[in-house]
């Protein structure tokens, strides 16, 4: 198991990555009663968190699913193009988008808009992560190339 977050250095960034977007979503919670601008602590967080997701996606080699998807040239990543995790993954990250647009026009709303995000960051992040635990019980061969 310790190979799906440590096995090598792209791994090992992602799962930094990932302690620090669940580290900075306790942050905001926890410092709820503090925060002035709510504005900056979204965009630090979508920053973030898409950093984590560039690597997640690095580390899973999903750029050869979307290459598999449309010739084929090269071998499945971890996760087809259609499959769950995929889908997840983009309704979750479009979600995330479109309420960080929101509460540019709407700051009375920013502190709930970055509970919202951070609701659906964590229902993301378990998801995925979740199913790479399962298939790397399942069927561990998936992981050879890292």
């Amino acid at each position: 198991m310790l190979k799906l977050y440590f096995g090598n250095s792209v791994t090992i960034i992602s799962t930094l990555l990932l302690g620090l977007n669940i580290g900075y979503m306790l942050w905001g919670y926890l410092s709820r009663a503090t925060i002035q601008k709510w504005g900056m602590i979204i965009l630090i967080f979508i920053l973030l968190h898409g950093a984590l997701w560039y690597f997640a996606n690095v580390r899973d080699l999903y750029s050869n699913s979307i290459i598999y998807a449309t010739d084929g040239s090269v071998g499945m990543g971890l996760f087809s193009v259609s499959s769950i995790q995929s889908i997840v993954f983009w309704v979750a990250s479009v979600a995330i988008w479109m309420l960080g647009i929101i509460s540019i026009f709407k700051p009375e709303y920013r502190q709930n808009i970055f509970f919202i995000i951070v609701v659906v960051s964590f229902a993301q992040i378990a998801f995925i992560e979740g199913s790479r635990m399962w298939l790397y019980n399942s069927v561990p061969t998936r992981f050879d190339y890292m």
